[in-house]
């Protein structure tokens, strides 16, 4: 499977911003649902655009790089290198900023799986 997040990929615009033979999501929920059916029926997912300002003009104001830190906490396996990670947003600041999360949730993709299944990972960390 590969998933577009993207809340102007829908109408007329769908196939000029879409890659053949990718899913939309245009919302949370929709990106949500589309990762849960991809566990639940082992479609494994193989790539993912991400944009960032989601939901302008609907009431929904989650962006995509808190999707992605959601992805990370979840379903941190998603970060394995098999599976292609792009952002499409032409939000300058916001790319920057997500490509910089990418990098570094797959530089540590091993660690955020471990993390995943202990009750508070947060509080194992030491402060000096």
């Amino acid at each position: 499977m590969k998933i577009f997040l993207d809340d102007q990929a829908w109408g007329d615009v769908r196939e000029a911003r879409v890659p053949r033979g990718w899913r939309v999501a245009v919302n949370f929920a929709e990106f949500k649902a589309l990762i849960e059916e991809s566990y639940e029926t082992g479609d494994k997912v193989e790539a993912i655009s991400f944009d960032n300002d989601l939901g302008e003009g609907s009431g929904e104001l989650i962006e995509g790089v808190e999707i992605m830190k959601w992805l990370s906490e979840r379903y941190p396996e998603i970060f394995r290198p098999e599976v292609e990670i792009t952002v499409h947003s032409e939000n300058v600041e916001a790319k920057r900023n997500m490509l910089g999360k990418i990098k570094f949730w797959q530089e540590r993709v091993d660690e955020l799986i471990a993390a995943k299944d202990r009750p508070d990972p947060w509080n194992e960390l030491k402060v000096k």
